[in-house]
This record gives C-alpha cells, sequence and structure tokens, in this order.
C-alpha cells in the first residue's frame, strides 16, 4: 500500500491534470459568449451555455478547494483527512466539466446542424465523458472493495502514530497546490486580454467595462502571485528548503486564490448581463459565486482550524 504522502502527492497530481483540462473548457465558454454569432444563436441556447459555464466555474472552485484546506486547516500537514478530501474533490469535481462539455458541443452543433444533431453529439459526448471518468474507475473500483477494510484500519493505527510531516514534503506539496491554481488564472487572462479587441465589449455599459478591467487586474495579481514562490525560492532561499519558504510559498498561494475568486466573480457578471441584460441578476448570481469561493476556500478551513485548536487547548 503507498505510503500517505505519496497517496497525497498522487491525488494532487491528479487534481492538476484536470484543472490543466478545465482551463480550456473554461476559458473557451467564456471567449465563445463573446464571438460575433453568438447572439444570433436561440436564447435557450445562450442559457445553457451560460449555465454550463457557471457548472464549470463551480467545478473549478470544487477542484481548488484541497490546496487552499491543506494550508489553512492542516498548517500544509500529510493527514488522512486531506487524502480523502482530494479524492472527493476528484469525484465530485469532474461531473460539471461533463456537462459543460455537452452543453459546447451542442452549442457548436446546433450553429451548422441543426437541433437534432446537436442533441445526438451532446448527449453522445456528455456519456462518453461520464463512461470514461466514472463508469470504467467505478467498474474496476468493486475489485479492490475487499482490502478496503484492512486499509482503513492500517490508516487508523498510521494515523495515530503520525508525528508531523517532514519539511521537504510540505514544500513539495505547496508547489504542487500552487501549479493547481496557476491554469485557472491562464484560463482567464487570455480571454480576458482579446475581449477588449472584441466589438461587444464596446456596446457594454461603462461600468461592467471597468468591472472587466478591475477582473483584468485581480486575475494579473494572481498570476504573479503564483510565480513568486518560485523566484522567491531561488534568489532568497538558493533552493534551500525552509520554514520561511514554506509559509512565504503558502502565503502567496492564498493571497493568489483570494484575488482569482474576484477575477473569476467578475467576469462571470460579464457574461450573465451579455445573455440576460439584467444588471441586477448578473450582479447577484457573481456575488453568490464569490462567496461560494470564499466560503469553500477561505471560511470552512479557517473555521475547521479554528475549531481544532480550541478542542485541543481544553
Amino acid at each position: 500500500m503507498a505510503q500517505l504522502k505519496d497517496r497525497i502527492e498522487n491525488g494532487l497530481n491528479d487534481v492538476r491534470i484536470l484543472i490543466l483540462g478545465a482551463q480550456v473548457l473554461i476559458g473557451g465558454g467564456f471567449r465563445m459568449i463573446f464571438e460575433p454569432e453568438f447572439p444570433h444563436l436561440p436564447y435557450a441556447t445562450q442559457i445553457a451555455q451560460l449555465c454550463g459555464l457557471g457548472l464549470m466555474v463551480f467545478g473549478l472552485g470544487l477542484l481548488l478547494f484541497p490546496a487552499a484546506f491543506h494550508q489553512i486547516a492542516e498548517r500544509g500537514e500529510e493527514t488522512f483527512r486531506i487524502q480523502k478530501l482530494t479524492s472527493a474533490a476528484l469525484d465530485y469535481g469532474l461531473l460539471p466539466f461533463a456537462v459543460g462539455l455537452a452543453v459546447g458541443i451542442f452549442t457548436v452543433a446546433q450553429k451548422f446542424a441543426g437541433n437534432s444533431a446537436a442533441w445526438g453529439s451532446a448527449i453522445s459526448l456528455g456519456a462518453f465523458a461520464l463512461i470514461f471518468w466514472y463508469g470504467i474507475a467505478y467498474l474496476n473500483s468493486r475489485s479492490s472493495r475487499k482490502d478496503m477494510a484492512e486499509k482503513n484500519e492500517r490508516q487508523n493505527e498510521d494515523e495515530k502514530q503520525h508525528e508531523g510531516t517532514p519539511l521537504t514534503d510540505k514544500i513539495k506539496q505547496v508547489l504542487t497546490e500552487t501549479r493547481m491554481v496557476l491554469p485557472g488564472t491562464q484560463a482567464l487572462l487570455g480571454f480576458q486580454v482579446v475581449i477588449f479587441l472584441m466589438q461587444d465589449f464596446d456596446r457594454l455599459p461603462e461600468a461592467l467595462k471597468w468591472i472587466h478591467f478591475g477582473s483584468l487586474v485581480a486575475v494579473s495579481i494572481s498570476a504573479v502571485l503564483l510565480i513568486a514562490p518560485a523566484a522567491f525560492h531561488r534568489i532568497a532561499e538558493h533552493g534551500e528548503d525552509s520554514e520561511r519558504f514554506h509559509r512565504v510559498a503558502s502565503g502567496f498561494m492564498l493571497s493568489a486564490m483570494f484575488f482569482l475568486g474576484i477575477g473569476v466573480a467578475g467576469d462571470f457578471d460579464l457574461v450573465t448581463y451579455k445573455i440576460t441584460k439584467s444588471s441586477a441578476l448578473a450582479l447577484w448570481i457573481s456575488g453568490i459565486l464569490l462567496l461560494f469561493f470564499y466560503g469553500l476556500w477561505f471560511a470552512y478551513p479557517g473555521w475547521k482550524r479554528w475549531s481544532e485548536a480550541k478542542a485541543h487547548s481544553r
């Protein structure tokens, strides 16, 4: 059986793979709404595209959750809870992308092949994704159920004997988690720069243009913060591992997620208004999205850390 640190590292690497794929779908989804032909699509299709994009952004929030929880609630330590949490994020975070992928192919197919081909393509591709992402995995998981009880017993015994995570492993994990967050920033930056040159952008209200500019600044700050640990590690620490570098890298990553949440919510406000023409609805939905991000990434892990520290002090 793989050691705990290897299972955590493998889980984080799995999440990285998913986010690398997610950035393409999310970036394409944002840009599609500002393409010249998009307003000519049926309104129901436009709403479906917005909902599909919203689901993928929701899925991105789930995929980034373990990184924030690991640094805030677990203080970078290797625990069975973070390993289980990463597995849960992988299990549930993929589902919104299957739906978003199906909606995207529906939009494209409807444009040149009609409704029948669009529905057939969307259902087929969605089913294909679900089979390969969930079906095959769950069918093969049955063969390993006999070993689960024994593994759980070993895990409980190991957790009792766990005395802390070596510094080198903590630094490897925080750098892996930083690389997890970076693709989400990449997904937005390309869209945010190009959109300024699109005709539909000039037709937006002035306030929304400034919101988009603020989102661009927020995501740019996020990108700078995510790159900063590598420079700090090389320049300040000469490539050596230290507690200071772990604290700095963790702080940079969490700060980058704070600004990334603002950028995603701001641009989702933009695309929601583009389709619904309702400033109030767009602001309301983007506000809920921002609260979801901050609640999942910061409030819940912070509460868990505080409650456990309080319990240990008694």
